[in-house]
C-alpha cells in the first residue's frame, strides 16, 4: 500500500489529514512490519515442518517445555523490560538513556541470577507442581533464560525507536530458528530438542548482536532514581505479566494434567494458526505504537482513534482468522484434524485477544495509573481462567479450554473499562 493510499484510508476513518507525526508511525510501523513478517514466516515453516515431522507428542513436548518457562521467567525480568521502554522512550538524551538501560541490565542480572538459584533449589518440587520431570524442568530454566536475555535486547531497540535495526534482528532470528531446525533434522535429530536447540541458539545470537549495536548504552552504571522508578512501575506491571503468562500457558499445563501430550500439541496448533496469525498484526502495532505515545501526554485522542478500528478488527478478523486456521491446519498434516467448532471458538478468542491486547498497551503508555488499568483486567483475566480451565478442561477438553480463555477476555475486559470509565467520571467531576 502507498502512501497516498495510507492518507486516504486514515482521512477516511479520522476525517483528518495525516500529521508528521503519524507519517513517522506509519514509517517505523512499515520498518516492523516488514521484519516481523519474515520473521513470522520463518517461526510458521518451523512450526509446521516441526508439527507434521515430529507429529504432536513431540510438537506437545516443545510447547510444554515452552509454557513451563513463559512462567519461570517472570521473577527474571519482573515487568523491567516494559518499564525500561516506557521510560526510555520518552526523551532522545543519551546520558538519560545510558542511564536508564544500564540500571534495567543489572536489576535484571541480579533477578534472573536470584530466579535460577531458587529453581534449581527446589527443582523436585517444581516439577511435581508442573507435572513434568526434572529434566524437562531444567530445559524449561534454560529457556526462560535465554528469552529474558532476547526480551531485553529487542526491548532495548524499541526504547531507542531504532525499528530499523529491530526490524532487521527480528529477520535474523527467524532465519536462524529455521536454519538451525533444518541443519539438524537434516542430521537425523527428530527429537523436539531439536527445536529446543534452534530457539536457544536465535534467541543467543541476535541478543548477542544486539548488544555490539548499543554497547555504548550498558555500562556498570547504577542508577538509584531510576532503580526506584523502574522497580515502583514494574511492581504493578509483574501482576499484569504475571497473569498474561498464566491465562497464556496454564490451559496447556492443565491439558497436560488431565489428558494426553499429543493433546497441547494440537492445542497449539490451533493458537499458531489463529491468536498467533491475528495476533501478528497487533503485534507489529504494538511494538511502534506503546514506545511511541509514551512520549505525548494526552492519550484521549489516541483512545478515540483506536475506537474507531475496534469494528474493522472485528469484521475482517473473525474470516481471516477461520480462514487461516483451516489452511494451516491442512498443512499440519492428517494428524491435527479440523474441527469447525473449534475454528469458530478460536477465532472469536483471536478477535478478543487482539482487542485486549491494544488496550492494555495503550493504557500502560500512562503512566502508573495506566498500569493499575491493565493489572485490574489481567488480573481478573488470570483468575476467572484458572477456574473455569479446572472446571472446563475435565469436562469439554479442548473446546473447554479455549472456551475458557474467550470467557476470561470479556471479563477481564468489562472489569478494566468499568475501572477506566470510574476515573474518567471522578476526573469530569473533580474538574
Amino acid at each position: 500500500m502507498t502512501k497516498n493510499s495510507f492518507s486516504v484510508l486514515y482521512e477516511r476513518i479520522y476525517h483528518e489529514k495525516m500529521s508528521n507525526e503519524v507519517i513517522h508511525f506509519l514509517e517505523n510501523m512499515l520498518y516492523v512490519a516488514t521484519g516481523t513478517i519474515l520473521a513470522t514466516g520463518f517461526s510458521f515453516i518451523f512450526n509446521v515442518l516441526a508439527g507434521r515431522i515430529l507429529g504432536p507428542t513431540e510438537y506437545g513436548k516443545y510447547v510444554l517445555v515452552n509454557s513451563v518457562a513463559m512462567l519461570l521467567y517472570i521473577p527474571m525480568l519482573f515487568g523491567i523490560s516494559t518499564a525500561m521502554v516506557k521510560y526510555n522512550s520518552e526523551k532522545g538524551d543519551f546520558f538519560r538513556q545510558k542511564s536508564i538501560i544500564s540500571t534495567s541490565y543489572i536489576l535484571v542480572l541480579i533477578f534472573t541470577i536470584a530466579s535460577t538459584l531458587i529453581y534449581l533449589e527446589f527443582s523436585s518440587e517444581l516439577s511435581q507442581i508442573f507435572s513434568i520431570s526434572v529434566d524437562f524442568l531444567y530445559l524449561s530454566i534454560v529457556f526462560a533464560f535465554v528469552f529474558v536475555f532476547h526480551t531485553l535486547t529487542i526491548n532495548t531497540l524499541r526504547s531507542l525507536h531504532k525499528m530499523k535495526i529491530f526490524s532487521l534482528l527480528r529477520f535474523a532470528y527467524g532465519f536462524l530458528l529455521l536454519g538451525v531446525f533444518m541443519l539438524l533434522i537434516f542430521g537425523n535429530y527428530f527429537s523436539f530438542k531439536s527445536m529446543l536447540i534452534s530457539t536457544y541458539l536465535s534467541y543467543v545470537v541476535t541478543s548477542l548482536l544486539i548488544l555490539v549495536l548499543i554497547y555504548k548504552y550498558v555500562r556498570l552504571n547504577f542508577n538509584k532514581f531510576w532503580a526506584k522508578k523502574i522497580i515502583k512501575y514494574s511492581a504493578f506491571d509483574i501482576f499484569s505479566c504475571v497473569s498474561f503468562v498464566l491465562y497464556t500457558n496454564i490451559d496447556k499445563i492443565l491439558i497436560n494434567r488431565y489428558m494426553l501430550v499429543e493433546d497441547i500439541g494440537l492445542y497449539n496448533a490451533y493458537i499458531f494458526s489463529s491468536i498467533n496469525v491475528l495476533g501478528l498484526f497487533s503485534g507489529i502495532l504494538i511494538t511502534v505504537l506503546f514506545p511511541t505515545i509514551s512520549k505525548y501526554n494526552d492519550k484521549r485522542s489516541i483512545l478515540k482513534k483506536i475506537k474507531k478500528i475496534i469494528p474493522f478488527i472485528i469484521l475482517f478478523g473473525l474470516p481471516f482468522s477461520a480462514i487461516a486456521q483451516y489452511i494451516i491446519l491442512n498443512l499440519y498434516g492428517d494428524n491435527y484434524p479440523i474441527n469447525l467448532s473449534l475454528v469458530l471458538i478460536f477465532a472469536i478468542t483471536s478477535v478478543l485477544f487482539v482487542v485486549y491486547d491494544i488496550y492494555i498497551w495503550t493504557f500502560n503508555s500512562i503512566g502508573i495509573e495506566g498500569v493499575k488499568l491493565t493489572m485490574s483486567g489481567s488480573v481478573t483475566i488470570a483468575i476467572a481462567n484458572i477456574f473455569l480451565n479446572l472446571y472446563l478442561i475435565p469436562n469439554f477438553g479442548l473446546h473447554g479450554a479455549i472456551g475458557a480463555t474467550a470467557l476470561s477476555y470479556c471479563i477481564g475486559m468489562c472489569v478494566m473499562f468499568t475501572n477506566w470509565n470510574y476515573k474518567q467520571y471522578k476526573v469530569i467531576n473533580e474538574e
